[in-house]
């Protein structure tokens, strides 16, 4: 198979994937994006030791498995426990193993931060207020609208890119598809309006506009931190898991940046 063929097939397995997750939810939707935070902690240890590093890893790893079931069963403060637990294993391993440093220590922290405190805002969303319609809408909000600042951007920078953005980072990004990428994060927010036929959550198009705007903007941010860490690395990819799509973290970095802002909109309009 061709390597566009490949990178439809996998384009397609996805959208499936978030059908039925939208379509589902529940338990499938806790199962999935469990498996997408230990996936996600698998790539950022193996970019550590292209780095040389290897931090004690059952933390992150215990957190990513655990996070989502206990948002789901118990709410935020089980799962903030579950953190702090975490927390203090990493630490103690850092006693009581010899041969581990305390720049080993630290390493074993930064996977609790990214990715996984973005996995829990997503779990957040996906679970937004106990209701079915507005947790949907704002489900894919955090999806529709950073994909959408993508495509945008990739667009416009193709036609009309000039001055890179941030060419230490990513080098084919440019200001022209920056700007692309704010408004098609708006063009995603009309896209999640049109679904409120589907999911009537009673969300208004214009601060779905607005929202779309921000995710065009933090989006690029995400994407932009996820290529920091791949260029400290050294790598092109966090993962083959995707085949053509790369892993993880290449697919979802713009969104999981989109989590949290989403879920503060919605609870301080009110939604």
């Amino acid at each position: 198979m061709s390597k566009l063929g490949k990178r439809l097939l996998v384009a397609a397995i996805l959208l499936f994937v978030l059908a039925a997750i939208l379509h589902l939810g529940g338990w499938l939707q806790c199962a999935i994006f469990t498996i997408g935070a230990i996936a996600s902690v698998f790539e950022i240890s193996n970019a550590f030791e292209k780095k040389e590093h290897r931090p004690f890893m059952a933390p992150a790893y215990l957190y990513a498995a655990g996070y989502f079931v206990l948002y789901r069963t118990f709410g935020g403060e089980a799962v903030f426990l579950l953190g702090i637990f975490v927390v203090m294993l990493a630490l103690m391993e850092r006693v009581l193993e010899r041969t581990r440093t305390t720049e080993d220590a630290f390493y074993a922290l930064i996977p609790l931060a990214y990715p996984l405190a973005f996995f829990t805002a997503v779990a957040m969303v996906a679970e937004y207020a106990g209701d079915y319609d507005k947790s949907r809408i704002a489900l894919l909000s955090i999806f529709a609208m950073p994909l959408m600042g993508d495509t945008f951007a990739y667009t416009i920078g193709k036609l009309f890119g000039k001055r890179k953005l941030s060419p230490e980072l990513s080098p084919n990004k440019t200001v022209a598809g920056g700007i692309g990428g704010v408004f098609g994060g708006a063009v995603g927010g009309a896209l999640v309006y049109a679904f409120e036929g589907l999911y009537p959550a009673g969300v208004s198009l214009p601060l779905l506009l607005c929202l779309g705007l921000l995710c065009g903007v933090f989006g690029q941010f995400g994407d932009l931190f996820a290529s920091a860490i791949k260029r400290w690395a050294g790598i092109k990819d966090y993962s083959r898991i995707f085949s053509e799509h790369g892993g993880m973290l290449d697919r979802l970095d713009s969104v999981l940046f989109c989590a949290p802002i989403v879920y503060a909109v919605f609870k301080i309009m009110g939604v």
